[in-house]
């Protein structure tokens, strides 16, 4: 159990930092991509376009967040080589909701040169926060981190 959870947690950080690393390439885009090109955010095309992405940033972020929830619930009665491989698709899903929110918006920011969008832009790093991984919430939500404190228990009954 311990191999299945480094396993996981060392392919949850890779997806983390390399969501990192993706925010700094659009910043760089994005700081190349004003020089040439520019958007009126006055016009009806720029209006649209900004209330689309916002929809589309209040209705993903929760909406994947809840989706993840709900399915790890689900995931515990799974055996263990089939949750391995969903637990992995879910975080990858999950971070590839996030991340396309915080690079779109990082863009839109310097296409537009809109302080609105570097608001959703923070509002998706606030989320990926959330997204961290860590050892004990992997366990918690592979349902592994029960049957190791299980263990204990009966360890320390013994003596």
């Amino acid at each position: 159990m311990q191999i299945m959870t480094e396993r996981v947690l060392r392919f949850s950080q890779r997806g983390y930092y390399l969501s990192f690393l993706m925010a700094v390439v659009a910043v760089i885009a994005g700081y190349f991509a004003a020089r040439f090109v520019h958007f009126d955010k006055s016009s009806e095309s720029g209006i649209a376009l900004q209330s689309l992405v916002f929809i589309l940033l209040l209705s993903t972020l929760p909406g994947v967040l809840w989706w993840f929830h709900r399915l790890v619930e689900r995931l515990k009665a799974k055996p263990d080589a089939e949750k391995e491989r969903a637990y992995k698709q879910m975080i990858a899903i999950r971070l590839s909701v996030v991340d396309f929110n915080i690079v779109l918006n990082i863009l839109l920011f310097f296409l537009f040169s809109d302080k609105s969008f570097f608001m959703c832009t923070a509002i998706a790093a606030i989320i990926l926060l959330f997204c961290r991984p860590n050892q004990r919430n992997i366990e918690s939500d592979l349902g592994l981190g029960v049957v190791n404190e299980e263990v204990e228990e009966d360890e320390t009954n013994d003596q």
